[in-house]
């Protein structure tokens, strides 16, 4: 059965459980772009370059933190390094300008990465970013064809350092940054996030370091039945001398888990 929710997701009302009932968990999609470290080919790398990038890229264990039972997962298979799904197109991405936008060529201290050659970005472009596109809005319009709305969780981790493109590089970087969108991030989503890292002891920021979610663009500033919000960790909290600590994926993944599950 569905409920019809729209008017409170228009409205920046608390969130109300006996609104929403055993539909919320079943209308989470967890979007995670980064924690692949896999390149389907590596034709014009700078293999010298490849695993620095990656090490210092990678939202190590993301896929792991964010692995909630009974919960949609969109997870990219390769590394950002060959494809950034969460980039716009060349002619909308700011990053594109230093070399970053969905076909990375450059590092992030500015050297030349990659080049391309035998048409290898346009390969990128239609087989694996409009592809994963595609599959991420499917999923939302099968959730809205079930529930009426839809709830993406985009999943990051950040390093404690800022990188050099880094528009952000204030040195005091929070345990969680909360990503926003004014059109599709409802008070109550962020009030709610806040309120639990805050009860586990974690200091929280809102659209700092890093700001926005993400929204596939057929949904985009269009239809408020689409919420979002960004989840950023801090990598500190799971990793030593960039080795990931198991026991402390497997704390935050049961942190996650009891938010999603008790808190909404």
């Amino acid at each position: 059965m569905k409920i019809q929710v729209k008017p409170m997701l228009k409205e920046r009302y608390e969130y109300s459980k006996a609104l929403f009932g055993d539909i919320f968990k079943d209308s989470l999609i967890f979007h995670i772009p980064h924690a692949s470290t896999y390149l389907p080919f590596t034709n014009g790398y700078n293999m010298d370059l490849v695993e620095n990038e990656i090490n210092l890229l990678t939202d190590w264990a993301t896929d792991k933190i964010f692995d909630i039972v009974d919960t949609k997962k969109l997870i990219a298979p390769f590394s950002r390094i060959f494809c950034d799904v969460e980039r716009f197109e060349d002619d909308f991405e700011e990053l594109y300008k230093v070399g970053r936008g969905f076909f990375y060529t450059h590092t992030d201290t500015g050297e030349i990465l990659r080049e391309d050659i035998l048409d290898s970005k346009k390969n990128v472009f239609e087989k694996y970013y409009k592809e994963h596109h595609k599959t991420f809005e499917n999923i939302v319009q099968e959730t809205l064809n079930t529930n009426d709305f839809a709830i993406i969780v985009d999943c990051h981790s950040f390093a404690n350092i800022p990188f050099k493109t880094d528009s952000d590089q204030s040195l005091d970087r929070p345990n969680i940054c909360i990503g926003t969108d004014d059109f599709h991030t409802p008070n109550w989503l962020t009030n709610t996030l806040i309120r639990s890292f805050d009860r586990y002891g974690f200091s929280s920021k809102i659209n700092s370091p890093y700001s926005g979610t993400i929204v596939p663009l057929k949904f985009y500033k269009k239809n408020d039945s689409v919420l979002s919000v960004m989840i950023e960790i801090n990598r500190n909290l799971y990793m030593e001398n960039n080795q990931v600590i198991p026991e402390k994926i497997l704390e935050l993944n049961k942190i996650i888990t009891e938010i999603f599950e008790n808190s909404f």
